[in-house]
């Protein structure tokens, strides 16, 4: 009996843990960020060819992303929720001459079917591949 009870719980586990591909150079607002590398995804939710979660399964769920920024650039984005912008990441220092990085962590409650993903909420976003990753969980 207790390998069943663990069958049943290893079964409906949904993470997912990504990262950039490619550089992201001048993405415009309101462009999504597409992570092709896939480290983790239980539950088959995230699609690496569109950049979008789409909950297997209605609950609470964990978002965190982390932005690392070109050289000398910024990057504005957000968790966007079924097209809505919910939780901001703003990475810029006007001064800086440096590579920045930025992480955000949110909690958010999902219904089965809704889609999240990272958008640029303002200006245009240049980040560079290398330390950039978007993950989530449902507790």
């Amino acid at each position: 009996m207790r390998g069943c009870l663990f069958y049943l719980l290893e079964k409906d586990v949904v993470a997912f843990d990504v990262r950039l591909k490619n550089h992201v150079n001048n993405l415009a607002t309101n462009g999504r960020v597409v992570f092709g590398i896939e480290d983790l995804n239980e539950g088959n939710g995230y699609d690496p060819s569109t950049g979008i979660f789409t909950a297997p399964a209605s609950g609470v769920f964990v978002f965190d992303w982390t932005t690392f920024t070109q050289y000398g650039k910024y990057a504005s984005t957000a968790l966007v929720v079924n097209g809505k912008f919910k939780s901001w990441n703003h990475c810029y220092d006007g001064a800086a001459k440096t590579y920045l990085q930025c992480s955000k962590l949110t909690v958010v409650k999902l219904k089965k079917s809704d889609q999240v993903g990272i958008g640029v909420f303002y200006g245009t976003a240049n980040i560079y591949r290398k330390y950039t990753s978007f993950s989530g969980y449902k507790l």
